[in-house]
């Protein structure tokens, strides 16, 4: 896990040992494992370029990246596809080996446990070693270091040498590849143009809930409802207005959207898929059942997948009135100036 993103890394240590929250603790126990095996992890690093230059043929095997914003639903689409689907993924006990996570698959294959089946998650992280990981260790060696925005331009040299780790990673796992991470959201036709066989899963969610579920993240993770947190957040200024740090959350969650909707009229549309966060908890068989047949060509044949449901709680109420009413505010006067503006141009 990279601090860098975090502006009170012992505050949010301590609010994770006092929430009562077992996957909190699953995470910050993986955390402490992955400081152990940093000796192995730097005695397979010098093997690890040799598993990337070695001469292989190009595998057709599909990758399907999950796509959304911070707090939309990824984590869950993600948990589920991993679940139910045949295919590999970078396992929270893979991401404790930032430099070489192809060795460690080769080498601690049969010790690697297999994700739980738990759809508990804590602000994006999952439990167990099994568990899918967002790989931000890995993603970082060409996209960056910050977990809320991407480079501009990402260089030639680095997309060749992100195509053959994943080319190697295929090669290797003989499956095909499923991750989330929000970052990549905010670039994907880029990974349209390096992976000849990608697809994309947005989920999306209605953005009064996306606000205030990443309100509650910022007091959680942060500490404060000031600090940034999420896919391109900022801090918010001091301001005479006590709920201002509403609309900048507001408006980070539209700019996000903007962002999505933008990409996707770059990428093929047989290669997107896309759904609304409520449609997936009444139904996630039906969309698993799909992706698994259209973009992998596998039949799922699951009865607790047809039988599984997830709870939409998520999607109510859990600010006070002051702060749920600033929201749909925000979004209300969005949709009329969007509605002006359509109007003015037809």
């Amino acid at each position: 896990m990279s601090y860098s993103n975090f502006k009170d890394p012992f505050g949010l240590l301590k609010r994770m040992l006092l929430s009562g929250n077992k996957v909190a603790y699953s995470v910050l126990k993986r955390e402490f494992t992955t400081l152990l095996l940093k000796p192995i992890d730097y005695l397979l690093k010098y093997s690890e370029k040799k598993q990337i230059q070695k001469n292989r043929k190009v595998t057709k095997l599909p990758i399907i990246l999950v796509l959304g914003g911070s707090r939309s639903g990824t984590t869950l689409l993600y948990q589920t596809l991993v679940q139910y689907l045949l295919v590999s993924y970078f396992s929270n006990f893979i991401a404790s080996f930032e430099r070489s996570p192809l060795n460690a698959f080769k080498f601690f294959k049969p010790l690697i446990p297999k994700s739980k089946t738990s759809f508990r998650s804590f602000f994006g992280s999952v439990e167990g070693f099994g568990g899918p990981n967002d790989g931000f260790v890995f993603w970082n060696r060409w996209l960056g270091e910050d977990r809320n925005d991407v480079a501009k331009e990402i260089s030639a040299v680095a997309k060749a040498d992100m195509k053959r780790f994943f080319n190697a990673w295929l090669d290797i796992t003989k499956k095909p590849f499923v991750n989330k991470n929000n970052r990549n959201s905010l670039c994907a036709p880029m990974f349209a143009e390096v992976f000849d066989n990608v697809f994309f899963i947005e989920i999306y969610r209605n953005p009064v809930f996306v606000a205030q579920s990443i309100i509650l993240s910022r007091r959680t993770v942060q500490g404060n409802d000031k600090i940034g947190w999420g896919l391109l957040s900022t801090d918010s200024k001091k301001n005479d207005d006590p709920l201002a740090y509403i609309d900048d959350i507001c408006n980070q969650v539209h700019q996000v959207n903007e962002v999505i909707a933008e990409n996707r009229k770059k990428i093929d549309p047989k290669r997107y898929f896309r759904i609304a966060f409520k449609d997936f908890c009444e139904n996630p068989g039906a969309f698993v059942k799909i992706v698994g047949l259209e973009a992998l060509g596998q039949n799922v044949e699951s009865k607790e997948l047809e039988e599984l449901q997830f709870s939409k709680a998520s999607n109510g109420k859990r600010l006070n009135d002051d702060e749920f009413k600033r929201i749909e505010a925000f979004f209300d006067e969005l949709t009329t100036s969007e509605k002006r503006t359509k109007e003015n141009i037809f």
